[in-house]
């Protein structure tokens, strides 16, 4: 047989400690919305002023502005401002930007045109001193040319004339061995013609100068030369190794007739003469 007032006794102490459980939640819940009081309400950090500071001028634009925060009040809940920014535009920088690139790159260009420039007109200077010195160069070679003919002309000069002298006396003692006594007068005419002949001639004798001739060459030509400059008969009494330097000789002979007449003291109606081909001259 079960005791009901047993049970009944365990049953009350839990329901008094479940409802002193569920009013402590309660009231936890319930009491802070129930007390809360705006004014209260304790800002979490607070700014002090220690000292005053003076007013200074505003910075530019593009520098952030600097708020001051006044010192907050127990009851008063502190508003923060915002502080609205200046926008900054970067199209004038780049523009800046580019335009010193662009100036650097233009005076760039400008070194680089004068440095070519410097470099022509110093080539242009260099190549005109160059073709100075070569015509001085050539005027001296040419001085020296003249200096030289003129040595080898006086040389050439004296040597015909001793070796007419000779030819002279040569010739004068094979005259005298065939005709026998011939006279001074006679001599001395023949003389005067020989070295008129030679003046006629001699500016026909022009041997190329592609080629060094040998000094020693020498070709004699004997010629008929009538009264009035003709003449009839020409051959060689002797001739050189060099076959080209005869034709020259042969050829110098030709382009010289007609040849000057006998002078009027010299009464023969012809006579041979010797001419002597060297490459330095006639004699």
């Amino acid at each position: 047989m079960i005791n009901i007032s047993h049970y009944n006794y365990r049953k009350i102490p839990l329901l008094l400690s479940f409802a002193v459980h569920l009013g402590v939640i309660l009231f936890s819940i319930v009491a802070p919305l129930i007390m809360y009081d705006p004014s209260l309400n304790i800002p979490e950090v607070y700014t002090v002023n220690l000292y005053n500071v003076p007013e200074v001028a505003p910075p530019p634009p593009s520098v952030a502005k600097i708020v001051q925060i006044s010192t907050p009040t127990p009851k008063k809940a502190i508003a923060q401002k915002h502080v609205k920014r200046d926008a900054v535009s970067l199209s004038p920088i780049r523009k800046r930007l580019l335009k010193e690139k662009k100036d650097k790159e233009a005076r760039k260009r400008l070194n680089e045109r004068k440095k070519r420039e410097i470099n022509q007109v110093k080539m242009e200077l260099l190549q005109e001193q160059a073709e100075n010195e070569v015509r001085q160069a050539e005027k001296v070679l040419l001085e020296a040319k003249k200096e030289a003919a003129a040595k080898i002309a006086e040389l050439y000069k004296r040597s015909v004339e001793s070796i007419a002298s000779q030819q002279v006396v040569e010739e004068s003692s094979v005259i005298n061995s065939r005709n026998g006594d011939i006279d001074r007068q006679k001599l001395e005419a023949l003389d005067r013609y020989r070295a008129r002949l030679f003046d006629h001639i001699a500016p026909h004798w022009q041997l190329p100068e592609l080629q060094d001739w040998d000094e020693s060459l020498r070709a004699v030509i004997i010629m008929q030369v009538n009264r009035d400059g003709s003449v009839t008969n020409v051959y060689f009494e002797k001739r050189s190794g060099n076959q080209r330097f005869n034709q020259y000789a042969r050829k110098t002979i030709d382009n010289a007739q007609p040849l000057p007449p006998f002078p009027i003291d010299f009464h023969d109606k012809s006579e041979e003469i010797a001419v002597t081909f060297s490459p330095g001259g006639l004699f």
